[in-house]
This record gives C-alpha cells, structure tokens and sequence, in this order.
C-alpha cells in the first residue's frame, strides 16, 4: 500500500510538470555563406543568424506576439 501511494505521489507531480510546461519557440535562421535557411528552435550551426521569430510551429508560419 505504501508502495502504491509513492507511485501515485510521483505520477501526481510528472503530471503537474508537464501541464506548465510549455512548447518550444522556432526561429528562422539563415546560412551566411549559402542564404538556406531553416526552422528550429536553436541556432543549428555557428555561421547562422537569427532572421526572424519566435514561431509557434516548426514551419514558421505562426508568429507568436511579444
């Protein structure tokens, strides 16, 4: 019985970590030697820049407001 409370205990506060967690922002970065650019929430390699963002959805369509 003890055992089932601790499980319950601990599932109980996963839970409520991952009800305030919150989804990841995306950028638009572009290759300073190549002009590609990508979608995704961190800088993929040194020789990119930030164009724009932050985006809710991994296309950059959907402009969070700041």
């Amino acid at each position: 019985m003890k055992k089932l409370k601790i499980t319950l205990a601990a599932a109980s506060l996963l839970l409520a970590g991952l009800a305030i967690a919150q989804p990841s922002e995306y950028y638009l970065w572009k290759n300073k030697s190549s002009g590609e650019t990508v979608c995704e929430p961190d800088m993929p390699a040194a020789q990119w820049t930030k164009q724009s963002g932050p985006y809710e959805d991994p296309n950059c369509k959907i402009r969070i407001p700041t």
